[in-house]
């Protein structure tokens, strides 16, 4: 979260009625309510839950949401509820200077790690364990480290922020006492660091991420720093690291692919943030269309533990976040929630030239790329077509006869592909219906050998 180069921050159509995703979740395991504390599957590629089940990782980021008093509170997570997300990313401590709704802050004094403020924390207690109670997964950054002023480390015209005042030893303890705190909750994640490349900042971050560890190590944690630099970029080598953030506002396609493919340690890639609806961050407007290339690129070039997505109205709680919830791009993220989880997206190994999209998949790092990935064991194809054009397949990659349909990305339709099932030998030319609900151009290709 970067105030200076996305600020402002972090448009329809119909939503699959909540009745209908009550009956999908009972007929597909995956999305019961999971069982925390998640953790790395086996292969260091996706995420479990305590019974070993596959969790996909479906976020919204109020990162402000302790501003917030506990009714306001209480009302936005009914909603991000009912709109099918099952993790939020939040900021324990807010921004230098933040208050909550009752003007109190994270600490005593000028910002004295040894003085936290036991009323702030009350609330912010209070909140957790709502949403905690209504099944939340929680990503919280304990102390935001910060691009620019409103960060808690680095430096400010020369002169050390707050947590490098503190220093190392200061932020272990203050790392401890969290830790002690909140291990009690099995549905957190850390978020270490904050839009931050913490070269100023290395040793009290990494003090941080250690007193938490040490008192909670049943939490996963992961970083967040500057874009186009992963948790993995500064932070390989530590043990407390457990899973892979990217963040970029570029097109996703090679960011996150560089993660599947890094060398060393493997673990779940997350795309923990990138455009936001409503928000020019990168001087590109966010608009659905764009949150949909993103989630999807993301995901089919190795973002298997998941996504994050966000609002700029929503992520600082100004004063249209009422109106914000209503908007198209959090009700289309339904629609990739009910894709993905309701198959066995955690097969999904990420095409990139591997014989399987033989023509029409466009340039990496285009807006048009076609992302593809494919199940190891050939029962499964997702192809994202930004663009509705002609893509040629090599149905001889999928198992058995393939079960072909187009998904609406905008609307989460379906509509079978003329001749389906097809037979699994040959490539196949396969062209997209054209515009869709929303009146734009993209589809995903869904193949499947059964169901």
């Amino acid at each position: 979260m970067n105030p200076h180069h996305r600020r402002p921050h972090r448009c329809g159509n119909a939503l699959l009625s909540i009745s209908l995703l009550a009956a999908l979740s009972l007929a597909q395991p995956v999305l019961a309510e999971p069982a925390f504390p998640p953790k790395a599957s086996r292969d260091g590629r996706y995420l479990v839950d305590a019974k070993n089940q596959p969790f996909f990782y479906h976020a919204d980021t109020p990162w402000m949401l302790l501003k917030l008093n506990p009714v306001e509170a209480g009302e936005f997570l009914e909603d991000r509820r009912a709109k099918g997300f099952n993790a939020l990313q939040i900021l324990l401590t807010g921004f230098i200077d933040m208050k909550n709704h009752a003007g109190e802050s994270p600490f005593e004094g000028e910002f004295d790690l040894a003085r936290p403020n036991e009323v702030y924390f009350a609330h912010a207690d209070a909140v957790i364990q709502k949403a905690s109670d209504m099944g939340f997964l929680l990503a919280i950054a304990p102390l935001w480290s910060g691009c620019c002023d409103e960060g808690w480390a680095g430096e400010k015209d020369g002169k050390p922020k707050p947590l490098n005042v503190n220093g190392a030893k200061k932020a272990r303890q203050w790392g401890h006492w969290v830790g002690a705190r909140y291990a009690k909750f099995p549905n957190i994640i850390w978020i270490m660091g904050g839009d931050h490349d913490p070269e100023q900042s290395l040793e009290v971050i990494n003090a941080l991420a250690q007193g938490i560890h040490e008192m909670a190590p049943h939490h996963l944690m992961t970083a967040h720093n500057y874009p186009d630099r992963s948790s993995a970029d500064f932070y390989d080598d530590q043990g407390w690291l457990s899973l892979n953030a990217a963040y970029s506002y570029r097109e996703l396609h090679a960011p996150v692919y560089k993660e599947w493919s890094r060398n060393g340690t493997v673990r779940p890639v997350v795309l923990i943030e990138s455009g936001y609806e409503r928000e020019a961050n990168d001087k590109r407007q966010g608009d659905p269309f764009r949150l949909r290339r993103q989630v999807y690129a993301a995901v089919l070039n190795g973002a298997l533990a998941g996504h994050a997505y966000g609002h700029r109205d929503i992520w600082k709680f100004n004063d249209r976040w009422r109106d914000a919830m209503a908007d198209p791009g959090a009700k289309q993220m339904a629609h990739v929630k009910q894709l993905f989880a309701t198959r066995a997206w955690w097969k999904l190994e990420p095409d990139q030239g591997d014989g399987l999209v033989t023509q029409g998949r466009g340039k990496i790092g285009e807006d048009g790329y076609v992302s593809a990935a494919r199940a190891a064991d050939g029962s499964l194809v997702i192809v994202y077509l930004p663009h509705a054009r002609p893509v040629s397949v090599n149905l001889a990659r999928l198992s058995a006869p393939v079960k072909a349909h187009w998904v609406d990305p905008t609307d989460g339709s379906t509509r079978a592909v003329e001749g389906s099932p097809l037979a699994n030998d040959a490539i196949h030319e396969f062209r997209p219906p054209g515009g869709n609900a929303w009146e734009d151009s993209d589809w995903v290709l869904l193949l499947e050998t059964s169901r």
